[in-house]
């Protein structure tokens, strides 16, 4: 079964949704208040520090306008890496509210430059994940819908963009009926005699192709806005009150750029509901994790 990626990206052009893609650069000199990853961060005076590890900051007078998103202040991310205490939280599940003391997202609407520098607290027995440091540089950009192909056949597909299977099983169907007939490899381990093609994946032969299926439309990455990365399905769905968080805010994601051989590093995705969004409010943020493909 042969998909190209043309007719796939055509299918899905309702869904497109503006974000702001982050690129990290270790080498770039940051001041307090300036956007970056990991290290010291920015505290106004009087301010408590969340005692968290630091992930990131972004400071909104230095990105390109984003519909909805601040154009000033200082949005802050904090996660909780003490070993003990970060797998503790899994007896919930994979999906936390800010209150349950996992994280910590904090906003600044006024900003100084004469703040001095917080440091970081890091654990000494620390979750084994990677961490980031340095600044960002930004890139505005589009992004249809987050797709993933399950276990069983159909798609996962990221919150109110499911009516997108309608447009998208009449490529699968047309792509099944042409396979109708001919001789299929059943053993999806050995791709030494599959023969890639540009653009096409053959999800069914092919184990690389399939993975290169997740790399191109599963929007990883660093970013604000635009649609969030999936791995094991779309967790919002689980819950009534999950899916009022319809708004990425922001996605902390380890996965290597343009390495489909590589798809089981930390994503941490921020929701928001658009209300809150709006109003500034930064209090009630859902944080989904997943760390395997």
């Amino acid at each position: 079964m042969k998909l190209k990626r043309e007719d796939i990206t055509a299918a899905c052009q309702s869904s497109l949704l503006p974000c702001v893609r982050i690129t990290p650069e270790p080498g770039k000199i940051v001041s307090p208040a300036d956007s970056k990853f990991g290290g010291t961060f920015y505290l106004p005076v009087g301010s408590d520090a969340p005692g968290m590890e630091f992930l990131a900051q972004v400071n909104f007078a230095q990105l390109p306008p984003l519909e909805g998103f601040p154009d000033r202040g200082l949005l802050q991310f904090f996660l909780c890496t003490e070993a003990e205490k970060f797998e503790s939280f899994y007896e919930d599940g994979f999906v936390w509210k800010q209150d349950a003391g996992f994280f910590q997202v904090r906003y600044y609407p006024e900003v100084s430059e004469d703040v001095p520098a917080c440091e970081n607290a890091v654990p000494e027995e620390r979750w084994h994940m990677d961490s980031l440091k340095g600044g960002m540089s930004f890139e505005p950009a589009e992004e249809i819908a987050t797709l993933s192909i399950g276990e069983e056949g159909g798609f996962a597909i990221d919150l109110g963009f499911e009516y997108l299977e309608d447009e998208l099983m009449p490529l699968f169907q047309a792509a099944w009926e042409e396979d109708d007939g001919e001789e299929e490899d059943e053993d999806c381990e050995d791709d030494e005699d599959v023969e890639e093609e540009e653009g096409v994946y053959d999800l069914e032969n092919s184990c690389e192709d399939t993975d290169r299926f997740a790399l191109d439309f599963g929007n990883w990455g660093f970013k604000l806005g635009g649609h969030p990365a999936l791995r094991q399905g779309e967790f919002r769905l689980d819950g009534d009150e999950l899916g009022d968080y319809t708004t990425l805010l922001f996605q902390y994601d380890l996965t290597p750029p343009n390495d489909a051989s590589d798809l089981e590093q930390d994503t941490f995705c921020f929701f928001i509901r658009p209300e809150d969004l709006k109003a500034r409010r930064f209090d009630d943020i859902l944080m989904i994790h997943h760390n395997c493909f």
